[in-house]
């Protein structure tokens, strides 16, 4: 009897919903599910040879990977998703796309580059150059952490001298920042990305007690079945510029109702969009893995 195709799922979270969801739908999917923690994996350099250890035992070769890594173990599930794909796993996301959504300001680069219109954003590093990014990107600007996600270091400064207070306080942290211009709509929108295809969208919409839309920041959702076609195009030009396999493409309207582009996340959760939703993504994602892991000349089925 062939052995089952393994699924290898990188999450430090094992408790989490998006990793439940996962775990389950690769079982259901007649596969192998392998659950591993990044920090307690081992990498092995010897010769030309590279193995993985995972919590002692050498681990046995996957046939795809589904990278779940949270910002701080960016670097370190990068360095897995390297070690996998020269083993001939099938990555949904690359090391390299990992790394490049993973950094803000780096991200908007690549996507100005292919086309994709974003919100007016500055960074830079000296204290001189503080009032010229305030002016130019203006008032209202919200500052990002360049590693930030769910809304976390996303913080709101109203006017000028708000602006140059709180920017003096990161440089002197963190020695660069990344201002963007606040868009003062309080909706956004997410669209989830799979090997090309929009699979599921839905409409954030921020509470009144705070800016951002993000549900883990207390904002609202609701399903978006009839997704503006501009809208799915610039969900699919975005994951394709940054090479991902799956995404989270979230989107907000300027005032003059132009869609713009404000990040691409390469882990998105789970949970809220499949319960707004009430689709399957995680089954979606696995089945078409699958195939792309099985039968790489095909295109997936969504």
């Amino acid at each position: 009897m062939p052995a089952l195709p393994r699924i290898a799922i990188l999450s430090h979270h094992t408790g989490l919903y998006s990793t439940r969801r996962l775990l389950d739908a690769v079982a259901a999917a007649g596969a192998e599910p392998v659950l591993l923690q990044p920090e307690h994996c081992l990498l092995m350099l010897d010769n030309t040879e590279a193995r993985l250890y995972y919590r002692s035992a050498l681990l046995a070769p996957c046939t795809a990977v589904i990278p779940r890594v949270g910002g701080p173990l960016t670097h370190l599930g990068s360095r897995l998703l390297r070690f996998f794909a020269g083993e001939g796993s099938c990555c949904l996301n690359s090391a390299e796309s990992l790394e490049l959504s993973r950094d803000k300001f780096a991200s908007l680069q690549v996507l100005v580059a292919a086309g994709v219109a974003v919100p007016k954003t500055a960074y830079f590093t000296q204290m001189e150059q503080r009032d010229l990014a305030v002016s130019a990107v203006g008032t209202p600007l919200v500052h990002k952490l360049l590693s930030g996600s769910q809304g976390v270091g996303v913080s709101l400064a109203e006017t000028d001298i708000a602006a140059r207070g709180m920017l003096d306080t990161f440089l002197h942290l963190q020695h660069e920042a990344m201002v963007q211009r606040f868009l003062p709509g309080r909706q956004d929108f997410r669209m989830i990305v799979l090997f090309g295809k929009v699979v599921a969208a839905m409409r954030r919409e921020a509470s009144t007690e705070d800016f951002r839309s993000n549900l883990h920041c207390g904002g609202r959702a609701s399903a978006l079945p009839d997704l503006p076609g501009d809208f799915a195009a610039i969900a699919r030009l975005s994951a394709a510029a940054l090479g991902l396999g799956f995404a989270g493409v979230d989107i907000m309207l300027a005032e003059d109702q132009q869609p713009l582009v404000l990040e691409v996340n390469p882990v998105p959760s789970l949970e809220g969009i499949e319960g707004i939703t009430g689709q399957d993504i995680a089954g979606t994602l696995v089945k078409a893995l699958l195939q792309q892991a099985l039968s790489p000349s095909l295109q997936p089925l969504l």
